[in-house]
């Protein structure tokens, strides 16, 4: 799944590179007539959803455009960061999990990698799933494929330590996916308000991120306008 995502989002910004030059030396539009004719509604969405900032460029509002693409290439900058920590740590502990753990990596989804951060041993797990799910218990099958015993407490806490690492990063990743989105959405907004009042409306817009207690990091992006 997260590999998925990763093979989304590089061919996303294969089409926005693409297109890009285009856009910034001015070719997917006349630049010569930003203040004049009337510029389609329609195209200046559809270039803010694929780069936050290109539609407001598109309607000739170059001050409005930059805060969205300073933000996007800011939050895309920390997506693949914590992606990459998150792919790093992923495979540390999945080679942690081999050593200690007696497990076998291959084939396995991202719930069992968590159940066996909780547990002990497969014995252990299906013991207890018996135990309080009975019948609707859902338990490893006993051979080598499924198998895990870690060897003393402190290698477990170890690995889940890496495990947790890992969730926490691939967390925040998604958080700067929605920022991502979120920008657009602003940016869409700004398009459809630009379309509406014309180029030269003031508008005030303030993208920030800080930390987070529970998530880690945090986005904030408000648009505001006198009248």
């Amino acid at each position: 799944m997260r590999l998925s995502i990763i093979v989304v989002i590089v061919t996303y910004f294969t089409v926005v590179f693409a297109a890009g030059g285009d856009i910034f030396r001015g070719e997917r539009f006349d630049e010569s007539d930003w203040s004049g004719s009337r510029k389609s509604t329609i195209k200046a969405v559809g270039l803010s959803l694929l780069l936050p900032g290109a539609g407001e460029m598109y309607l000739g509002d170059r001050k409005s455009s930059l805060p969205f693409m300073i933000a996007d290439g800011v939050i895309w900058s920390l997506a693949a960061g914590f992606a990459s920590y998150g792919f790093w740590q992923e495979n540390q502990y999945k080679s942690y999990a081999q050593k200690y753990g007696g497990v076998v990596v291959s084939g396995k989804d991202d719930d069992f990698f968590r159940t066996i951060a909780l547990y002990d041993s497969r014995d252990t797990y299906n013991y207890l799933a018996l135990l309080y799910e009975r019948g609707d218990a859902e338990l490893y099958p006993e051979n080598d494929e499924w198998n895990w015993n870690w060897r003393s407490e402190e290698q477990q806490l170890k690995y889940y330590d890496i495990w947790t690492s890992s969730e926490h990063s691939w967390q925040r990743f998604r958080i700067c996916l929605a920022a991502a989105g979120i920008n657009r959405l602003v940016s869409v907004i700004n398009v459809l308000r630009l379309s509406r009042v014309g180029v030269g409306s003031p508008i005030d817009v303030s993208i920030a991120t800080y930390p987070d207690r529970k998530n880690g990091l945090g986005v904030s992006i408000s648009l505001s306008q006198d009248f």
